[in-house]
Parts: C-alpha cells; sequence; structure tokens
C-alpha cells in the first residue's frame, strides 16, 4: 500500500479512529488528517458490527464534517474471537504460501474452518533450514463480511482488512533499532497485545485478554463517575503507583502485570541469548499517569511510552495533544503491508451470472413438472398434508435439540487450545529447583540421627550442605548413602575435616560439604503434583 494515501479505521468498543495516511519505508510516512469519536451505542461489541446503519452514518457525518474526500479505506479489525498462529512451512515463492496455508488451516486452528476466512503474513525467512515462518490469521467469515457491508454503506471502497497485530507489528519494525530486542504492549480496554521483535523480525506475538478496564472499573465505582470520565481522571492525575497494595486502582493491574510476566518468562525460556532491552507502551492505557513507573517497577525492565514515531510526519492542523501517536499505532502502520482477508465475492458473481441462462431453462422445466405433481396430488392431498406436516414438527424438534451444538464445539475446542498454551508456559517455568522436597525427604532416611545437617543453599541447579558428626565412621558411611538420593547425580564433597580438640577429646566433631547438581530429568509431574499436594497439607 505504499505511496498510496488511504483512510484506515480501527473501530473498538469505545471509539472509532480515521486517518488519512500515505505510508512508506523510504519516502516517509505522510499522516494528512485524524479523527477519534466515539463509537455509537450498541453498534460494535468485540469485532462484530451489531447496527451498520448507525456506524455507517456516524462514519459518513464525521468524514463529511472534516472535510475527507478519500473513499478507499483501510479497516483494522480487533476481537478475542480471531485466531492467529505462527507456522513453519517449506520455503517456496510467495504466490505459493496461500496454497499451502489453505490445505493446512483446519490442522492450524481448533474451529470449524468453513466458518472463517483465512490469511498469512511472512515473518521470516530462515535460509540455512529452507523453511519460512508465516503467521497465519483466521477470522469468522460473518465479522468479515460485516465489514464489506458497513464500508458500501458508509460509501467507502475496500482496499484491505488488516488484523491489529499485523498492523501494529509493520509500523513498529520501522520504530525499533537492529541491534536491541524490544517489547511493545498495546494497552487496550478488554485485551492487550504484545509484540516481542528484534530489528525488524517478530519474534514473539501474544493477545492477554486483561487490559484497562478493570482499573477504568476502579475509578467509576471510586467516583463515582462513567468510564469515559474514569479514563480522562487516570490520565491527568496520579490515581496509580508502583505497589499493588497501595491502592485498589493499581492493584487492578496485577493480572495484566502477572500474565505480561508469564510470557516474557515463556519468551525467556525460548530466546535465552535475545533477553529482551526494553519496553514501550501504547495504546489508551499508555497515557495513564505513572503507568511506565508500574511496569518500570513489576517487570524489572527500561518501559517508556511510544508517544513519539520515527520518519511519521503529521499534518500541522492535527492536533498532537488530541491525535497522540499512541492512538494511532495500528492505524498507521495498517497502511503498510494489511495480511487482508478477502471475502469470494467476485467468484460468486461471476458464477451467478454465468448459470442465469441455465437457470431460466430449469426453471421452466421444474413448472412443468410441478403441473403434473400437482394434478396428481389432488388425489392424496389431504394424506400428503399430513404426512408433510408430521415430518416438518419432527425436523423442527430436532433441530431445536442440536442446534447449539456448533457454538459447544466451537468453544470447547478454544478452552482447549487456551489450556494448551496455559500448559506450555506453566512447562517452561518448572525448574529442577523443584526437587527440593524429594531431596529433603530423601536425606532425613538416608542420614543417621548422630549426624546432624548444619547447613544447606541451592541455585536452580545445585544443591550444597554441610553435615557434623561427632562419630568419624559414621560420618563415612554417609557420604556413600549421600549418593543414592535419587534426584541428584553427579555429587561432590570436600572430604571429611576434624575440628575442636584432639582424638582423645570427647568434644571433637567432624565436618564435610558436599556440592551436588538435580539430575537432568528432573522430578516428573506425578512427583511435582505430589510436592505441592503435600506442602498444601
Amino acid at each position: 500500500m505504499a505511496n498510496n494515501k488511504v483512510l484506515t479505521i480501527d473501530i473498538t468498543n469505545d471509539s472509532v479512529t480515521i486517518i488519512e495516511v500515505t505510508a512508506s519505508v523510504k519516502k516517509g510516512t505522510n499522516v494528512h488528517n485524524a479523527v477519534i469519536f466515539e463509537t455509537p451505542e450498541g453498534s460494535y461489541e468485540d469485532g462484530f458490527i451489531k447496527d451498520k446503519d448507525a456506524l455507517a452514518m456516524a462514519i459518513k457525518d464525521q468524514l463529511a464534517t472534516n472535510g475527507i474526500t478519500n473513499k478507499n479505506a483501510i479497516f483494522v479489525l480487533t476481537s478475542t474471537k480471531i485466531v492467529n498462529r505462527e507456522v513453519m512451512i517449506p520455503q517456496v515463492k510467495e504466490n505459493k504460501i496461500k496454497g499451502i496455508i489453505n490445505a493446512n488451516a483446519s490442522e492450524y486452528f481448533p474451529v470449524n474452518i468453513e466458518d472463517y476466512v483465512v490469511s498469512h503474513s511472512t515473518l521470516e525467512t530462515v535460509a540455512a533450514e529452507k523453511q519460512m515462518r508465516v503467521l497465519v490469521v483466521a477470522a469468522p467469515t460473518v465479522m468479515v463480511k460485516s465489514y464489506y457491508d458497513l464500508a458500501t454503506m458508509a460509501g467507502l471502497k475496500v482496499q484491505a482488512l488488516d488484523y491489529i497485530g499485523n498492523a501494529m507489528l509493520q509500523l513498529i519494525k520501522t520504530q525499533t533499532t537492529t541491534g536491541s530486542t524490544t517489547m511493545v504492549i498495546q494497552l487496550g480496554g478488554e485485551s492487550s497485545i504484545l509484540n516481542i521483535v528484534k530489528g525488524d523480525t517478530l519474534l514473539l506475538q501474544r493477545t492477554v485478554p486483561y487490559g484497562t478496564n478493570a482499573v477504568v472499573a476502579e475509578i467509576m465505582d471510586e467516583r463515582n463517575v462513567d468510564a469515559a470520565t474514569a479514563m480522562t481522571l487516570l490520565q491527568n492525575e496520579r490515581l496509580i503507583t508502583v505497589d499493588f497494595d497501595d491502592n485498589a486502582a493499581t492493584g487492578a493491574f496485577r493480572y495484566l502485570m502477572n500474565n505480561i510476566g508469564r510470557v516474557m518468562d515463556y519468551y525467556a525460556s525460548k530466546n535465552p541469548d535475545k533477553p529482551i532491552d526494553d519496553v514501550y507502551l501504547t495504546g489508551d492505557g499508555a497515557l495513564i499517569r505513572g503507568i511506565e513507573g508500574l511496569f518500570k517497577i513489576q517487570l524489572n525492565i527500561s518501559t517508556k511510552i511510544m508517544d513519539s514515531l520515527y520518519n511519521v510526519k503529521f499534518d500541522p492542523s492535527i492536533n498532537m495533544q488530541i491525535y497522540n501517536p499512541v492512538y494511532l499505532i495500528a492505524s498507521i502502520g495498517a497502511a503498510f503491508s494489511p495480511i487482508n482477508f478477502v471475502m469470494a465475492q467476485e467468484k460468486g458473481a461471476k458464477v451467478a451470472k454465468v448459470s442465469s441462462g441455465a437457470a431460466s431453462k430449469i426453471l421452466a422445466m421444474l413448472l412443468v413438472v410441478v403441473i403434473i405433481i400437482a394434478i396428481a396430488g389432488c388425489v392424496v392431498t389431504n394424506l400428503m398434508k399430513t404426512n408433510a406436516e408430521r415430518k416438518k414438527q419432527d425436523l423442527e424438534t430436532q433441530i431445536a435439540q442440536i442446534q447449539d451444538i456448533e457454538q459447544i464445539i466451537s468453544e470447547y475446542e478454544a478452552t482447549q487450545a487456551k489450556l494448551t498454551d496455559i500448559q506450555a508456559l506453566y512447562d517452561a517455568t518448572v525448574t529442577p529447583n523443584e526437587n527440593m522436597l524429594t531431596f529433603i525427604e530423601e536425606l532425613e532416611k538416608k542420614m543417621p540421627s548422630s549426624i546432624t545437617l548444619s547447613g544447606l543453599s541451592c541455585t536452580p541447579e545445585t544443591i550444597t550442605f554441610e553435615v557434623n558428626s561427632k562419630d568419624y565412621d559414621t560420618l563415612v558411611k554417609f557420604v556413600s548413602q549421600a549418593k543414592t538420593i535419587s534426584c541428584i547425580e553427579n555429587i561432590f564433597t570436600s572430604g571429611v575435616s576434624k575440628e575442636e580438640g584432639t582424638e582423645d577429646d570427647a568434644n571433637v566433631s567432624y565436618t564435610s560439604q558436599f556440592t551436588c547438581n538435580y539430575t537432568q530429568n528432573g522430578a516428573s509431574d506425578a512427583d511435582i503434583a505430589a510436592a505441592a499436594t503435600t506442602q498444601a497439607q
């Protein structure tokens, strides 16, 4: 879309953002117009357009009021119902990727793929392995169609439908440096999107189901105000601190921070050689006063607000205090290289046109057949009517019984996918040090009562402990016993040292220090579960 002046439209539950932009990585990006207005009540919910008439009328009015005549539009889709996944495919030409993605789409997503429109974006070509990293995204067909309908009603021509994760990524790639690893967090109302990039390469993208709604709700209850006023107060007054326990508003960020922390732990386990250098915040929540301090303390990482953009120029007529760049990241990025969810409308139209002549002939033949059937039916009309009514009732009953099965299956499969992600995050946080309980229990069984434990320390990989005994032979035998503890290996001892007095002195004691590593396999899931149960008791 480079060098083409287009409208990008980003609709959320709270607001509609429209900008007119010419995007270019080489020549620079120019934002010509910007409009943000409240989403008409009841017209939009989680990516689905509920009232097309109201929303289309609002868009037309805002464009006319601001003197914007451009009709070429790119919509940014944001919804928890949109699913995405990174996949590896063989290295092929760009025009071959779509066929591979469509052929394997049902394996990528735990949904009925026939009800979705699938698109993709190439993230990286791994030449050494002759493979490609591809971001595959699937949006509900009903949702995609509603945007095409909305554009028609608003007098706009759809150039593309983009996914917010891709739109953000396209702009972020132009703002980062080659040598650093950066995490950009889009703080939305219902959810937050995390992009971790190194230079222009996406390393990880995740959506966490928490945003600013929880803290806004706290301020609404505390000050008895509406949502818009609550957000204004959060942006103008320092109502949050750096400690969750200081007040309810700060505490409302706890779940968001915990989820971001888990994603960071998962990323670190997969990319130990590429630690995150800094964090940038965007979205409505980025302008909450004190938010960067909270993130810096809780995540222990340098945090900044992405309120200025490199190589992006804004028309002098745009009030930058109102149209802060943090609101426009996705809107600007959508103009670079949108994923584009395409409805197969043109193909359907051609088929209908070709078939229209044949359909007329078939219709005439069907009319003759209907007349013959009607004449014959006069003889047995009462019987057929009774049977038809009975069958109709039976079918309606069956339909009523199973009409919600697809929704149940879809929800079940989506829950299974979330469970898989949660399990992957949990597995990434398991450390060998979870064998500590097993180690202590076996040490108690194998250590004679005449030997005392005088010191113990551990790291995630090793244990160091020291024991004392008044009997030299008992201590020597224990050295052999310690080596049989099941959860450790490569045990080393400093030898046995004698302390205090002489060999004939009753106060003499012997000391030995041990250093050992946890076994490579670590504890099994059953062992860890048993250990957790024992601790709870």
